[in-house]
């Protein structure tokens, strides 16, 4: 791309296709400090305005060191005489031999192109030397992320890394889980992972895991470091993971209160723990009617020889409810080894002066 250059005042430079780049914070403090050592090494790269002056499409970094420098009242800039259209896509083609356009910039100008200049996916793969679907990819992209996020990517308070993992919730759970990077000052791979939690998790525990990230993402890494089964599909790895990570935090838990348990506790925290004492209630009761559903299923099925034959169904653990009777080949709790077999209500029951 050939072009006239011409040195322009600072002042005369716009920024309205600024908005396509994403601003670094700290490549602009490297730029700037290159300016006061070297000087201008390269021109920038302008279009004329439709109102006069000229609008900036390559070098905003150069312009927004230059005007922070406070030293240089202007800058080479090479004028090209394109239109509208064309401009945008110079804002990528100039940057991709560097390598130093994002994808979500991408997104960022075929949405425009798209939705500002009315062209169809294919005039932009054409205009950008790409195919349809690399266009579809990236519309999709800019698209899915929330108009929130976007806004404090533009002004660098956010990672295009970060915001790429974001891109991949729904729109209405992306800034509550950017809250949560935030606050617990979440590295960009833990960030990824937290997604993955969010994305997998039930609606119901979600909040859970956004208010206690760290947790979450510990017992994410621990559930990795386990040995896998050879002897398992992955479905059924996954599942003993699963059990085997329920087993030892109910076993941590009931540790915690029968050892000092609740005595001490001042009654705020008591207060406090009451919530979470009511949740994690809610989940165990539904884990044990879904568990003891399942193990009557598969007895069903081993008796009649379904496991040999095929896989328990969803079917089979629906019947198994109407006739469901609790499991008793788990051993019993440490609760009941010390009450000799009695349950929780039982001694409720039994208790001296109990209602």
């Amino acid at each position: 791309m050939a072009g006239q250059e011409l040195e322009l005042g600072l002042a005369e430079i716009g920024e309205r296709h600024g908005g396509l780049r994403l601003c670094r914070p700290g490549a602009e403090e490297a730029m700037q400090r290159s300016l006061e050592r070297y000087g201008q090494m390269s021109p920038v790269v302008v279009i004329r305005g439709q109102e006069g002056g000229y609008e900036l499409i390559d070098g905003f970094k150069r312009l927004h060191g230059a005007r922070q420098l406070g030293k240089m009242a202007s800058l080479k800039a090479r004028v090209l005489e394109i239109g509208e259209r064309a401009a945008k896509a110079a804002v990528l083609c100039l940057n991709w031999v560097s390598r130093s356009v994002t994808d979500l910039e991408e997104a960022w100008v075929v949405r425009s192109l798209c939705r500002e200049d009315g062209l169809t996916q294919i005039e932009v793969g054409e205009l950008l030397g790409r195919d349809k679907s690399w266009v579809c990819r990236r519309l999709s992209l800019a698209e899915r992320l929330s108009e929130e996020v976007q806004s404090q990517m533009k002004l660098g308070l956010l990672s295009a890394t970060v915001g790429r993992e974001l891109a991949r919730l729904p729109r209405g759970n992306q800034q509550r889980v950017l809250e949560a990077v935030r606050t617990h000052g979440l590295a960009t791979r833990e960030a990824a992972t937290l997604v993955d939690l969010v994305l997998d998790a039930p609606r119901d525990i979600r909040e859970s895991i956004l208010a206690a990230p760290l947790e979450a993402l510990c017992e994410r890494e621990a559930h990795k470091a386990r040995k896998r089964d050879a002897q398992l599909s992955d479905a059924a790895d996954r599942l003993k993971g699963e059990l085997d990570w329920m087993r030892t935090g109910c076993r941590q838990v009931v540790a915690a209160v029968n050892g000092k348990g609740i005595e001490g506790l001042l009654l705020e925290e008591l207060v406090q723990l009451s919530r979470p004492m009511r949740e994690a209630h809610a989940a165990g009761r539904q884990a044990v009617r879904v568990l003891s559903e399942s193990l009557v299923a598969i007895r069903e099925a081993q008796n009649v020889g379904g496991v040999q034959q095929g896989r328990v169904g969803a079917r089979d653990r629906t019947q198994a409810r109407s006739g469901m009777v609790a499991p008793q080949d788990s051993p019993p709790s440490p609760c009941e080894q010390k009450h000799g077999g009695q349950g929780l209500e039982e001694r409720r029951e039994t208790a001296p002066g109990g209602p």
